[in-house]
C-alpha cells in the first residue's frame, strides 16, 4: 500500500488544509512495527486502530444503512459472489458485477463519511519515513477477507470508470449540464416509492445493456411507451436506431453513479410498440388515438408513463445523420371530463397544461423533437415533476413542464441552433 500524496503541498485542492507536521507518537510507532513484523499478534481492535476501521457494532449498522447488509455479509458477498467484471467484452454492461457501486465504494472508502479523505489529509502531514511505516502496517494489518474483498470492489470500480469515462466521451458540456440540473429534481425517490407493481413484459425493449434495460430484480420498471413503424422492424432502421437510443439511455444512466441510484438503472426501461403499416402510419393525431385506446385497454404497463409517449418516423430516423439525432415527444387527446389542475405557483406561468384538462389549446399539442441523449434522465425527471406538489413541479428549472413550456424552451430567441430539439442548454431552462 502506498499513499500519493505530494507533502510539498503543491496540490491545488489542498490550499486550506492543515500542513502541521504530524509526528507518530512512540506508542503508535511501536504498534505499527509489531504489526510488520508479527501481523497474527495482532487483536481485532488493534487491526482496526491501525486501519481506521469503525467498532464492529457501529461499522455495521453504518454498512447496514447504506446498502442492506452488514459488512461481514458485504465482505462474504464480495468474496463469493461470480464476478465477472474482468471479462465483459461489450465494453458497458454492469449487471454481472459481484457488487453495486455502493457497496463498491464502502468496501474501498469505508462506511464513515470523509473518512479516507481524512486518512490522507493526515499522512500528507506526516514525514516521508513515517509514511512509509504507516502504508506497511496498515497492509499488514488488513485481515485476508478485507484484502479479497476489496480486490473485488477494485474491479468492479474499475469497470464503472470505464462506463463513466465512455458516457463523457459521449456527453458535450451542455448534455452534462443538463444531467446534472435534471438530477436537482427528486423524481427517483417519487418512483421508487411509489409502491409500483411488477410490470408485464416490456418485449423488445427488455434487453439488458446498451439498447434495451435488463428487468429490474426489485420493484416494477417504470418508463416510457415508445411508437415504431413495423415496417422497420426487420431488415429496416429500427435496429440500428433503437440501439442508438439504448446506448444514449445508458450514458444518462451511468453518467454519474454517485447521482443515480442502482435501482433506478435497473426498473428504467422504454417500451416498443410496433405501429403496422409504412412510415406514413405515424400520423401524430393517430398515434394520439392508438394510446389512448391502450390506456383504456390496460395495455400500457404499470408504472409507465400515460400522459405522454414517444414515437419514431421517418423524419427521426434520418435525424440519425445529425448531429442531434431526436425522436418525438407527444400527448395523447384531452380527455373529454374535465380534470382538476394544480395551482399554479406563485409568479409561474404554467401555459396551457399538460393537453389532458378541458379546454387545452390545439397548439399544447404539437409533438416536441427531443434529443436522444435526454429521454433519462433529463426528461424523465421533467415528466416526473407534473406528479409533485409544490415548488417541487417546477424548481430548479424557471417553469414548469407542460409541453408547450418545453417547446418555449426548445425555440428559446436566445439559442444560437434554432433547431427545435429539447433540450437546450440548462441556462436558458
Amino acid at each position: 500500500m502506498s499513499f500519493p500524496i505530494d507533502a510539498g503541498g503543491t496540490n491545488p485542492f489542498s490550499i486550506s488544509a492543515d500542513r502541521t507536521p504530524l509526528v507518530l507518537d512512540e506508542s503508535t510507532r511501536n504498534l505499527y512495527n509489531r504489526a510488520i513484523s508479527n501481523p497474527s499478534s495482532l487483536t481485532d481492535q488493534k487491526r482496526r486502530f491501525i486501519t481506521h476501521r469503525c467498532p464492529p457494532d457501529e461499522e455495521d449498522t453504518l454498512c447496514q444503512n447504506a446498502c442492506g447488509l452488514s459488512m461481514g455479509e458485504l465482505v462474504t458477498k464480495a468474496i463469493n459472489s461470480s464476478n465477472n467484471s474482468g471479462n465483459d467484452s461489450d465494453g458497458f454492461s454492469l449487471r454481472s458485477l459481484a457488487l453495486s457501486y455502493k457497496e463498491a465504494s464502502l468496501l474501498t472508502a469505508g462506511v464513515v463519511k470523509g473518512r479516507s479523505g481524512h486518512i490522507l489529509s493526515e499522512v500528507a502531514r506526516l514525514s516521508p519515513e513515517d509514511r512509509d511505516l504507516k502504508a506497511r502496517a496498515m497492509e499488514a494489518a488488513t485481515t485476508d477477507d478485507i484484502r479479497a474483498a476489496r480486490e473485488v470492489a477494485q474491479r468492479v470500480q474499475k469497470r464503472w470508470l470505464e462506463v463513466e469515462l465512455a458516457a463523457a466521451k459521449a456527453l458535450n458540456d451542455d448534455d452534462t449540464r443538463n444531467i446534472r440540473f435534471a438530477m436537482k429534481v427528486p423524481w427517483q425517490e417519487h418512483v421508487l416509492q411509489s409502491g409500483l407493481t411488477p410490470a408485464r413484459d416490456s418485449g423488445s425493449g427488455s434487453d439488458s445493456g446498451p439498447g434495451g434495460q435488463g428487468p429490474g430484480e426489485a420493484g416494477g420498471r417504470f418508463g416510457l411507451v415508445v411508437f415504431f413503424p413495423k415496417e422497420e422492424e426487420e431488415g429496416g432502421r429500427l435496429p440500428e436506431y433503437k440501439s442508438l437510443i439504448g446506448t444514449a439511455v445508458y450514458h444518462g444512466l451511468h453518467y454519474s453513479p454517485s447521482l443515480i441510484k442502482d435501482e433506478t438503472r435497473d426498473r428504467f426501461t422504454l417500451h416498443w410498440v410496433a405501429v403496422p403499416g409504412s412510415n406514413n402510419g405515424m400520423d401524430p393525431s393517430a398515434l394520439r388515438s392508438s394510446f389512448s385506446t391502450m390506456l383504456s385497454n390496460g395495455q400500457i404497463p404499470a408504472g409507465f408513463r400515460s400522459d405522454v409517449f414517444l414515437y419514431v418516423d421517418d423524419e427521426s430516423f434520418r435525424s440519425r445523420e445529425t448531429t442531434r439525432p431526436y425522436l418525438w415527444l407527444a400527448e395523447p387527446e384531452p380527455q373529454s371530463e374535465s380534470k382538476t389542475e394544480p395551482e399554479p405557483e406563485p409568479g409561474i406561468k404554467t401555459g396551457t397544461g399538460t393537453g389532458a384538462a378541458t379546454g387545452a389549446q390545439p397548439e399544447a399539442l404539437q409533438p416536441l423533437k427531443v434529443d436522444i441523449q435526454h429521454i433519462a434522465p433529463t426528461l424523465f425527471a421533467r415528466l416526473v415533476q407534473r406528479d409533485l406538489q409544490g415548488e417541487a413541479r417546477w424548481k430548479p428549472y424557471r417553469h414548469t413542464s407542460e409541453l408547450t413550456r418545453l417547446h418555449a424552451a426548445a425555440n428559446s430567441k436566445y439559442r444560437e441552433e434554432k433547431d427545435g430539439i429539447w433540450p437546450p442548454p440548462a441556462r436558458l431552462q
